[in-house]
């Protein structure tokens, strides 16, 4: 029984092992952007930036007409353009997350497929 629990852990750290040099090859999110302004949709995730670059501009453009009105109706005016000019900038951003997230999820399909015909080939 001792033998046993020695195997199991002995191959535990092995893939524990195996599992850290992975990780530790991988860049992070640095390297998850540049493969989303890379991959098959990188002409759209350029657009989006400049779009979200704008409204950005619009953004705080509106925020400081908001703090330097004088009268209510011009603080609720500046307002809603804040809040109106914040929503496509977050939507935008969220597409962009969700266009990062899919290219690194074909790079691991990828990376599983080369090894699947790897172990085939053996």
């Amino acid at each position: 029984m001792n033998s046993l629990d020695e195997k199991i852990k002995q191959e535990l750290e092995r893939e524990t092992a195996e599992i850290d040099e992975l990780l530790a090859n991988e860049g992070g999110m640095p390297d998850m952007v540049s493969a989303a302004f890379k991959g098959s949709l990188r002409h759209w995730v350029w657009l989006t930036t400049v779009f979200i670059l704008i409204f950005t501009g619009l953004m705080f453009w509106s925020g400081y007409g908001f703090f330097v009105a004088e009268t209510t109706d011009d603080r609720v005016f500046w307002g809603f353009c804040m809040l109106i000019s914040g929503m496509p900038q977050m939507a935008l951003k969220q597409w962009q997350w969700a266009e990062m997230n899919r290219a690194t999820m074909m790079r691991e399909i990828k990376r599983l497929e080369i090894a699947v015909a790897k172990l085939a080939a053996k």
